[in-house]
């Protein structure tokens, strides 16, 4: 792609980021951690680490952007859309979501001078969603009606990085995160109340940072290692209460503010390449979701009774556990550019059952 249109087409969607953003992200996954970078890290399962052979590499592996010549940029669009079954065996009642498609947009540009900086500087800068939320159920669901029957955490991210090539064999690279969560929320039934109804919505920024590193030893063995550091996201907004029977008129809004803890993550990663068509890789992750370990909604006084409603409802202690992940991919290209990518993986919940419930349906999770 040459200069002017990968900047075009980059500068096109990054526009689209801004002009609509409640429309581009909404993604949930495992925990509430989406990891959706491109079509490749996806087909491969995410065992891409010790690859890091596209412009997604910015946010699994900031080394490998070294190795990308020229000026590269990629966009990506990934639609996800989930829906969970709960069934009561008690009494044979079950529950079910409602599946929502969910459109998630991807974009990076890499810029390699090439021998103007000896051949040893890249830079990058990406912008995708590793984070977030969609649930809906019906309003009236016993297992919902007061934990929030709609929930949403919707974000972007944009990463800056630089990569620097220490000696053939080894590189790396690193380069701090903005996070922007704009719109974080839910709707649940207000406690005591026929009819009531509160909704929450939640925004804020923060900085993070991220480290990768690429070793190649050998034409047929490459080790990869990336590593995200944890952040605290402050957020502040509206709280709104519908038909309180406390409050004269029944309606009012409050200020809120919440602390929403991401946790930090690491992956070791080892790729084998037999021919130069064929990549095998596998992946070791880690991710300390124990850092998630309350979620309180504070609320700005309105009055006795319902302060002390929207302290019952906005204080939830989550005690989550940490993540594991292992995935196995690879990819074979035949002499007619064809390429087969496939891969499978396993993730440990971080969602204990004491704690579970149906805003962040989390369980043990087998994909391919």
């Amino acid at each position: 792609m040459g200069r002017k249109t990968g900047l075009l087409a980059f500068a096109s969607i990054v526009f689209s980021f801004l002009l609509f953003p409640q429309s581009v992200f909404a993604v949930g996954s495992g925990g509430f951690e989406n990891a959706t970078f491109s079509a490749k890290s996806l087909a491969q399962s995410n065992a891409v680490t010790a690859q890091a052979d596209e412009p997604a590499a910015i946010s699994y592996n900031p080394a490998g952007i070294i190795f990308l010549p020229g000026i590269q940029q990629q966009a990506n669009a990934a639609f996800i859309s989930a829906f969970t079954y709960q069934h009561n065996p008690d009494t044979g009642s079950h529950t079910t979501s409602t599946g929502t498609i969910n459109f998630i947009p991807t974009s990076y540009i890499t810029i390699n001078p090439g021998k103007l900086l000896g051949d040893r500087f890249a830079f990058g800068i990406g912008s995708d969603s590793p984070f977030g939320l969609s649930k809906k159920y019906d309003s009236v669901s016993p297992i919902a009606h007061y934990t929030g029957y709609d929930t949403w955490l919707k974000m972007y991210t944009v990463k800056p990085v630089m990569a620097f090539k220490i000696a053939e064999w080894l590189s790396i690279g690193a380069g701090p995160i903005y996070y922007r969560i704009f719109n974080f929320g839910s709707i649940l039934a207000y406690p005591n109340t026929p009819n009531g109804q509160v909704r929450l919505n939640l925004s804020g920024n923060t900085w993070g940072w991220q480290f990768g590193a690429l070793l190649k030893p050998h034409k047929k063995h490459q080790f990869g290692f990336y590593f995200r550091s944890p952040v605290t996201v402050h957020t502040r907004g509206l709280i709104k209460v519908e038909n309180s029977l406390f409050y004269p008129g029944g309606h009012f809004e409050t200020g809120g503010n919440a602390k929403v803890d991401l946790p930090f993550n690491f992956t070791w990663a080892y790729a084998f390449k037999p021919t130069e068509r064929t990549t095998i890789e596998t992946d070791l992750g880690f991710t300390r979701w124990s850092a998630h370990k309350r979620l309180y909604v504070n609320a700005d006084p309105v009055d006795a009774v319902d302060d002390n409603i929207l302290a019952a409802i906005g204080k939830n202690d989550k005690d989550y556990t940490d993540g594991f992940l292992i995935a196995l991919g690879g990819n074979h290209t035949f002499k007619n550019k064809l390429t087969l990518m496939g891969g499978i993986d396993f993730r440990w919940a971080a969602v204990p059952n004491d704690h579970f419930i149906p805003a962040v349906p989390d369980s043990n999770r087998l994909s391919f």
